[in-house]
């Protein structure tokens, strides 16, 4: 009877070890296309909800509040930021929610679960809400991780809905090869660093 043999441990470690260094560099290349998430455009929108940042956000929030008028909209601002241009643009500002106290992306939807709370009587009416979140393309993967521990157990439909990549002069091609644009570069690394630190904190 042949005696087993017994691989050498060595060989083991070394196996495992080019694997998850083939892993960890299978998934570093393909980050700027992981981080991306569009949803189409819903038929319908209950509430609009825009993350604190550049003017496009909010002017394409604006834009999709004009399709769906009937929509209510939670604005994450700065003070006296997009809000006080929203105002001098006659929006009318009694479909908008100002939020500007939040410090992060984990505050932000903190506060529109908050106001969803405080304000179900909008919504009594209605099987299911639509919730459309406005963010910069980059944003929406850490969000939807967010979005998914703070309302685990709900029922709300969530549409992510970044601004369209060709408003910030990006192509898909510069998402998937990330590394060799300085400005794409930049914000790639940076969200993984803050997708990290959410996991490892939250």
């Amino acid at each position: 009877m042949n005696k087993l043999k017994f691989t050498n441990p060595f060989t083991i470690i070394l196996a495992f070890s080019t694997l998850f260094i083939v892993l960890c560099l299978f998934m570093l290349l393909n980050m700027g296309r992981w981080l991306v998430i569009y949803d189409p455009i819903p038929e319908n929108l209950d509430l609009i909800v825009t993350f604190a940042g550049e003017q496009r956000r909010v002017a394409y929030s604006r834009e999709l509040a004009m399709k769906f008028p009937q929509s209510s909209w939670i604005l994450s601002d700065y003070k006296n930021g997009y809000s006080r241009l929203l105002r001098k643009s006659n929006f009318n500002m009694s479909r908008v929610h100002i939020v500007d106290t939040c410090q992060n992306t984990v505050s932000e939807i903190d506060a529109v679960a908050k106001w969803i709370k405080n304000n179900q009587q909008k919504f009594s009416e209605k099987s299911r809400i639509s919730i459309g979140l406005v963010s910069s393309p980059y944003h929406m993967r850490r969000i939807q991780l967010i979005v998914k521990k703070q309302f685990k157990n709900s029922d709300f439909s969530f549409h992510y809905l970044p601004v369209p990549l060709e408003r910030y002069k990006w192509t898909n091609k510069m998402l998937k090869y990330w590394w060799r644009t300085g400005a794409v570069s930049r914000v790639v690394i940076s969200e993984f660093q803050k997708i990290i630190y959410f996991l490892l904190i939250y």
